[in-house]
């Protein structure tokens, strides 16, 4: 079924969900792999099940949202707020390729990112991730808590970590693999 409304992925749902499959398939010993947008819902999903999670494996994602407005910050959050903006306004007729190309990349990778979604009618989720990251502390505040709550929990993490950050595409830059290097310095 193609899901044609933004409105039936939250933050919760997705950890909940990621959660409750965890404890019904009573899953132990977990290496967690985070990528990309599902970094914030997994890594979330830690601090509620870590007696479950052996070890995390942590690949170009985010984990937002920073306690400043610096202007600094913002200026590094450009794409994100350009990619942002195109949401709002062209929704499920969002032109991926073309914004990964603003984002420079290559042909071949963004086909890769582009084929799941033939059409507008299959591009909700596309359209809805990006809203449920609030890279700023003026977004939805029970999400802005919950990754604060997580950046705290992760703090106290002695468990392995393996991070891997490529050093451009989407969320491969800078301020993400800085702050989990800081959050992870064994990792």
């Amino acid at each position: 079924a193609v899901v044609s409304t933004q409105s039936t992925g939250t933050h919760d749902l997705h950890t909940l969900t990621l959660k409750l499959f965890i404890e019904h398939l009573e899953l132990s010993n977990i290496t967690l792999v985070v990528h990309d947008w599902g970094g914030p819902v997994g890594l979330s999903v830690v601090k509620e099940v870590p007696q479950l999670i052996e070890s995390l494996c942590i690949l170009n994602t985010v984990l937002p949202c920073r306690d400043d407005t610096a202007l600094k910050h913002i200026v590094n959050l450009f794409h994100f707020i350009c990619w942002s903006a195109a949401i709002f306004v062209c929704q499920t007729h969002l032109p991926l390729g073309t914004l990964l190309g603003y984002e420079g990349v290559d042909g071949a990778t963004s086909k890769g990112y582009t084929a799941p979604f033939p059409n507008y009618r299959y591009k909700a989720g596309v359209a809805r991730w990006p809203q449920l990251v609030p890279m700023l502390p003026c977004g939805n505040r029970r999400i802005i808590e919950d990754m604060r709550a997580t950046k705290r929990f992760l703090r106290t993490w002695k468990k392995p970590v393996l991070m891997m950050f490529c050093n451009d595409g989407i969320s491969g830059k800078g301020a993400s693999k800085e702050l989990f290097k800081s959050l992870f310095p064994h990792g």
